[in-house]
């Protein structure tokens, strides 16, 4: 009989992570958009993945954020407050960077 992995993702909640992959989604389009526009990305860390692997390593570091949020959330004693707490961060800063690069994208265009 197959182990049950199910109790693994119990403490996520489905709305806040198709809201986390939405925000995400947003980044990496609106990351190409500018890129192609002829921006510069401003976080040096992804200024060299995007340099390296193309928009393949954005969406590689956004998958990783994503594990990590759910793996490590799940390790807590209170591992639905923690994924909920984590995702509400990350959503407010996602959201920022997603505003930031529409702004930019706005202003060449």
């Amino acid at each position: 009989m197959p182990p049950d992995y199910s109790h693994l993702w119990s403490h996520v909640s489905l709305p806040l992570l198709v809201a986390i992959l939405g925000v995400m989604l947003g980044d990496v389009v609106t990351t190409g958009v500018g890129l192609e526009l002829g921006l510069e990305e401003g976080n040096p860390f992804v200024a060299h993945l995007l340099k390296e692997m193309g928009l393949f390593g954005l969406v590689l570091i956004k998958a990783i954020t994503v594990l990590l949020l759910v793996v490590l959330s799940g390790w807590t004693h209170r591992s639905r407050r923690t994924f909920r707490l984590g995702s509400l961060v990350y959503l407010v800063v996602g959201m920022l960077v997603v505003l930031s690069n529409v702004v930019a994208i706005a202003t060449v265009g």
